[in-house]
C-alpha cells in the first residue's frame, strides 16, 4: 500500500500500475489507518495502565515502522540539501546522497521529539491516542495533495510520472475525508487553527522549494507531510490548552 509497508498484492488486482494520482483522493484515508493501527495500539496500552510517555513513544514507533519512515526520510533529506545551500544541482544531489548529515539528523530528532511531545500533550488534555494519530497522520497526507496541485515540479524532481495534479473533485473529495471525521472529535476553532498552521506549513515550504530547487520533488512532499501533521498538532494543543 503506498505510504506504507503494508503488503498489497496489486497484480490481482490489475496489470497494470496503480494510477496514483486518480487514488489521490484516498491518501487521507491511508493517514487513518495508519493512526488507527498504531493509535490503537498505544491506546491499549493505556487502559492496561501502561504510562502515557512509553504508550505514546511505542505508537509512534509502530506508526514509522508501518511507514518504512517514509516521510522522516522525506523530512531528512530536504533538511541537508536545502541545509547546505547552493546551485540546484548540488542541492538535489545532496538530497540524493544515502548518507544522513547534521542537518538531516537535528532535523529528524527534533521532529520527532516534538511529534511526541505534541502527542503526550494532547492525551493529557484528554484526547484519545488513536484519535490524535489517525486525524494527525490524515492531516499530512492532505498537505501532500494541496503542495502538489499548487507548485510546479522541479525539474530534477522524479515524481512528475508517479503523482500529477489531482483534480479539483478528488482533492475536494480527500478534503472531506478528513474534514468531516476531524470535525466529529475535534471543536472547530481547533480544527481551524490547526487548518491555518497547515496552509503556512505549506506556502513557507512550497516557496522556499521554488527557490532552491525551481519547485518541487518527492523528498519535499515528504517533508512537508512530516511537518505539516507537526504543525496541526501544533495548533490543536494551542487552542485546546486555552493559550488564545
Amino acid at each position: 500500500m503506498f505510504f506504507t509497508r503494508i503488503p498489497i498484492n496489486w497484480p490481482y488486482f490489475s496489470d497494470k500500475a496503480p494510477d496514483l494520482t486518480r487514488a489521490a483522493w484516498s491518501f487521507p484515508l491511508v493517514g487513518f489507518l495508519v493512526g488507527f493501527l498504531s493509535g490503537g495500539f498505544g491506546e491499549l496500552l493505556i487502559l492496561i495502565n501502561v504510562p502515557v510517555f512509553i504508550s505514546c513513544v511505542t505508537a509512534i514507533t509502530i506508526s514509522v515502522l508501518l511507514t518504512g519512515a517514509f516521510h522522516e526520510d522525506g523530512l531528512a533529506d530536504m533538511a541537508d540539501g536545502f541545509g547546505a545551500g547552493g546551485k540546484p544541482d548540488k542541492i538535489n544531489k545532496i538530497m540524493h546522497d544515502s548518507r544522513l548529515g547534521t542537518y538531516g539528523t537535528s532535523a529528524l530528532t527534533l521532529g520527532l521529539l516534538i511529534r511526541l511531545g505534541l502527542v503526550i500533550s494532547l492525551v493529557n488534555l484528554g484526547y484519545s491516542l488513536l484519535i490524535i494519530l489517525s486525524i494527525g497522520f490524515a492531516s499530512g497526507k492532505l498537505a501532500i495533495i494541496f503542495m502538489r496541485n499548487f507548485n510546479n515540479n522541479s525539474s530534477l524532481a522524479k515524481i512528475g510520472s508517479i503523482i500529477e495534479i489531482v483534480s479539483p473533485k478528488n482533492m475536494m473529495l480527500a478534503s472531506l475525508l478528513w474534514f468531516v471525521p476531524a470535525l466529529l472529535y475535534l471543536p472547530f476553532f481547533a480544527l481551524l487553527l490547526g487548518i491555518i498552521f497547515i496552509i503556512i506549513v505549506v506556502f513557507y515550504i512550497g516557496k522556499l522549494s521554488n527557490q532552491k530547487l525551481g519547485g518541487i520533488t518527492g523528498d519535499v512532499l515528504g517533508a512537508t507531510a512530516f511537518i505539516s501533521e507537526l504543525a496541526f498538532l501544533f495548533g490543536l494543543v494551542i487552542y485546546l490548552s486555552g493559550l488564545i
